[in-house]
């Protein structure tokens, strides 16, 4: 079974991914392309307490959810909400 890694607060979540401490502790902002991921964490599963939206673009493809195709072309925005 995998560990789970309990992101609880912001300052956390920049350990985590090798990033500096934010500069706020209740809002940060984050370029992937920054993050270094140590080896500790890459067999784990991640449990947020805080929220997160992230936006990827440049995804290639089409998704299917139920009946419908989704074109994700221009990018996609996540929402994840704490739980």
């Amino acid at each position: 079974m995998r560990d789970i890694q309990n992101i609880k607060t912001i300052s956390i979540f920049h350990k985590t991914k090798g990033l500096p401490e934010p500069e706020h502790p209740l809002i940060s902002i984050v370029n992937y392309a920054d993050v270094h991921v140590s080896t500790e964490y890459l067999d784990k599963s991640w449990s947020f307490e805080i929220y997160c939206m992230a936006i990827k673009r440049n995804i290639p493809g089409k998704f299917r959810y139920g009946q419908q195709e989704y074109d994700f072309d221009e990018g996609v925005m996540f929402f994840i909400s704490p739980g």
